[in-house]
């Protein structure tokens, strides 16, 4: 059988991802804000319709974040964003919500794969290229909350993008240890900027981040290594600091007394629990594990082809079993649950990107131990006939799977349920009756009785405002849209 090169699995792969993505960005044409989108944006969109001076509204960004930051929470990076939710600027703006997520998301796990793969273990760049594929693969589809994750942007900011930013906080870290370069001082200015960011995100995402920026300075240090690269210790001090600043305002012991937690003993070890319960029941469906099949031939490739031992490896297994518990952790210490989709969300991609690099490492002892590397090495670049049937007989195991859950759960990935949307007219329709409201709300009328929404399709309809006009979702968008008062007609 003649040799497929891995370029061409990693062009098809592409261009696969792409026909993936077209429904479910499309359907963002379709996305108007809601809820929290208006309560934390009001100022900045006021300001900008009275001065329409860029610097004047990221100046009032900041003043939220501060302000939220002494009142309610202290994440101040998730507050300055949602304060520039994208309809601060024109309502059919927020269509950008699902390409900026989604955007940053795919950015980051391509980035940190190509360090791990191309840098690290000296792959090929199709390598890495196939393996962030059918690891995004599986994170895109099969995302907890597809409406958080993608197509609410408060929500989505908050969760999203300081774990996108984490992933690469990550990848800057061991790309400065690994380069050579003269000016590689640049990546810790990035890292720092990173740092920043990640420090003031949610504490999932900044939990993580420092699990794994110390880990990362006390492993150079066990390997003999930090007095070398000690320069890498800036951005992970100041990422500490940043993280430190997030606890300590002031907001979040207000907002602190309106939920009911666990003890923070009780929360770690419940964490522990929930790793199985959620990754083990939950997640770990058949198209994950189906992916992650396609991917055990580039996988062993990439492993049989580098130096590296891949020593100690049920101490990474079990490092990685308590960095996913610990994702479990500040939930339930804060709330004493982990019920938020958007929360699950972020736990869910992290789970996705262990189980990969787990199995690669795995694959990389076992190659080392039954001296497989000792062999001749694989041919860079090529697929051998044993390695293109069983990825061939993986990947249609996979369309077979995934062609009998779609017919009858066509909601069950979020391209099929995003296309679903389009194709029904549902979308449209939700979208027809959003603008009709975005009419009668940029009239002159102060008092404004708003149309109930007929329909609401699920990925991009989130919530609404009540009959109540003292309701705070109903305040928040009569300062938003500068109103003396908004309500829904009654039933």
């Amino acid at each position: 059988m003649k040799k497929i090169k891995e370029k061409h699995i990693a062009a098809a792969l592409s261009a696969a991802f792409i026909l993936s993505m077209i429904p479910i960005l499309a359907l963002g044409f379709y996305d108007y804000p809601c809820a929290d989108d208006f309560s934390y944006s009001a100022a900045a969109r006021q300001v900008w319709l009275e001065s329409y001076s860029l610097a004047e509204v990221i100046k009032e960004a900041v003043v939220t974040a501060a302000s939220r930051y002494q009142t309610w929470q202290g994440t101040y990076t998730s507050i300055f964003f949602m304060a520039l939710q994208p309809a601060v600027w024109t309502q059919r703006a927020y269509m950008l919500t699902p390409f900026i997520m989604t955007g940053v998301l795919i950015v980051s796990v391509f980035y940190l794969f190509r360090v791990l793969a191309v840098r690290f273990l000296k792959g090929t760049g199709s390598e890495s290229t196939i393996l962030s594929l059918l690891a995004l693969f599986a994170v895109l589809q099969c995302m907890v909350d597809k409406t958080d994750a993608f197509y609410w942007f408060n929500g989505s900011v908050h969760y999203i993008l300081p774990f996108a930013l984490t992933l690469l906080l990550q990848g800057l870290l061991i790309t400065y240890v690994l380069s050579t370069d003269a000016k590689r001082y640049r990546i810790l200015v990035y890292a720092s900027v990173c740092a920043f960011f990640v420090g003031g995100g949610n504490f999932v995402s900044g939990l993580m981040a420092s699990i794994l920026t110390v880990s990362f300075v006390l492993l150079l240090a066990a390997a003999g290594k930090l007095k070398e690269h000690k320069a890498v210790c800036i951005p992970t001090v100041l990422y500490l600091l940043f993280f430190i600043v997030n606890m300590a305002a002031p907001g979040n012991s207000i907002r602190g007394e309106t939920v009911y937690g666990m003890g923070p003993v009780k929360a770690v070890f419940v964490s522990f629990r929930y790793t199985l319960a959620y990754c083990v029941d939950e997640w770990m469906d058949f198209t994950v594990i189906l992916l992650l099949l396609c991917a055990v031939p580039f996988m062993w490739k990439l492993v049989k082809n580098t130096s590296f031992k891949f020593p100690y490896p049920l101490a990474v297994a079990a490092y990685s079993y308590c960095l996913l518990s610990s994702a479990f952790t500040p939930g339930l210490y804060a709330a004493g649950n982990v019920n938020a989709g958007r929360i699950q969300n972020i736990i869910f991609i992290l789970f996705v990107l262990l189980l990969f690099i787990n199995t690669t490492y795995i694959l990389g002892w076992i190659c080392r131990y039954f001296k497989a590397g000792a062999e001749k090495k694989e041919s860079r670049g090529l697929l051998s006939p044993n390695q293109l049937l069983l990825t061939a007989f993986f990947a249609l195991a996979l369309l077979f799977c995934i062609g009998i859950t779609i017919i009858p759960v066509p909601d069950y990935y979020t391209s099929t349920a995003a296309l679903t949307e389009l194709v029904s007219g549902e979308a449209a329709a939700y979208g027809k009756e959003m603008q009709h409201r975005s009419e009668l709300l940029s009239g002159e009328e102060p008092d404004v009785l708003l149309p109930r929404i007929e329909h609401q399709p699920d990925l991009i309809y989130h919530s609404d405002i009540t009959a109540d006009p003292d309701d705070w979702t109903n305040q928040a968008m009569c300062r938003f849209y500068n109103k003396n008062s908004i309500r829904l007609m009654e039933e």
